[in-house]
């Protein structure tokens, strides 16, 4: 089974700007990371793979809406914003390597200067905390709701970097 990405060019764009010229192919290998190492770990294999099984199933989770909780209405961001954050923060700080036939090329343009990498770092770091204030918010849908496939327990947020610990 091919993995499909959730989220198109068009659903990131709702929230970020994107340019148009942007290569699909780059695009759809974030998303497809943010789906399988971000958005995953958060919900579960279970849920993930309910998810991506039948999206038009899980319309609920996955896109904005709202709901109704102890007599208090609610918005759910959905799922697809979170994962929206997430790829773009990939895409923004791992979109411009190419693979070429002689090795890995940053590409470049003769009328622009590129961001640096400390600028695509920040941007990267801020867009993947967005994500996970916007998950909380998806979190409360799933806990309040009593999503029967989302299993809270042992599911860590995505990491913001390695850590090393000293032991002895």
């Amino acid at each position: 089974m091919e993995y499909q990405p959730l989220i198109t060019r068009e659903d990131i764009a709702r929230y970020k700007q994107l340019s148009k010229s942007a290569y699909d192919d780059k695009l759809k290998e974030q998303i497809l990371d943010a789906q399988l190492l971000d958005l995953q770990p958060l919900i579960g294999e279970s849920l993930y793979k309910k998810i991506t099984e039948n999206p038009q199933g899980n319309a609920s989770l996955l896109d904005y809406g709202t709901y109704t909780h102890d007599g208090i209405e609610y918005i759910n961001y959905g799922l697809k914003m979170v994962l929206a954050y997430f790829a773009y923060a990939r895409y923004v700080y791992f979109g411009s390597y190419i693979d070429t036939a002689f090795s890995m090329v940053e590409k470049l343009n003769d009328n622009s200067r590129p961001a640096d990498a400390l600028a695509k770092k920040n941007i990267y770091a801020q867009n993947r905390e967005a994500a996970m204030q916007l998950w909380g918010n998806v979190k409360n849908y799933l806990t309040r709701t009593a999503h029967p496939d989302y299993k809270p327990c042992g599911h860590r947020a995505p990491g913001k970097g390695f850590h090393i610990k000293k032991l002895g």
